[in-house]
């Protein structure tokens, strides 16, 4: 599925998501006022960028820190046959501790974020439910000692969409 923004959202829609990415809880009628707008206009064009997919549903992030996980691991997955794969990853969605799961290219094939209490819970985590899943060959696992900072993406012009769909 082709996700382009391309002819999808102009500089308001812009405007209105990046508001939303700072604040989610923003009233519409303080982003029509942030944007110089109306009410309904922001209230259409949030329903359109709902409907076309390119607004999920609003979230509160939970701080895993103050959620009692004082630990946060990335561990590298190697699936024994291509096939596995997506055996695995349904596996690890069971896995409350694993809140990210990325295919990737190279020796390994999965990436997975882990968020453990303490170190031992980590390694019971790795040991018991990550290398325990039929097909998966081997893991390697990097403790993060911290998040220097998390961010949304930026939302790109139409131009600078344009100029990189060039180089396909």
């Amino acid at each position: 599925m082709n996700h382009t923004l391309e002819n999808q959202i102009d500089s308001t829609d812009i405007r209105i998501l990046e508001a939303l990415m700072d604040d989610g809880r923003i009233a519409y009628s303080t982003l029509a006022d942030e944007i110089g707008s109306s009410n309904t206009l922001v209230h259409q064009r949030v329903k359109k960028l709902r409907d076309q997919g390119i607004l999920k549903k609003p979230v509160f992030l939970v701080s895993p820190e103050h959620a009692g996980y004082d630990t946060s691991a990335f561990v590298l997955m190697i699936v024994r046959e291509a096939n596995e794969i997506l055996e695995v990853i349904e596996a690890l969605k069971g896995i409350p501790e694993v809140v990210s799961c990325i295919s990737i290219m190279g020796r390994y094939d999965l990436m997975v974020r882990v968020y453990a209490i303490n170190n031992r819970h980590l390694q019971d985590i790795v040991h018991d439910k990550l290398q325990a899943i039929p097909g998966v060959e081997g893991t390697n696992t990097m403790v993060a000692f911290e998040v220097s900072f998390e961010r949304q993406i930026t939302i790109p012009d139409s131009e600078t969409v344009a100029k990189y769909r060039t180089y396909r």
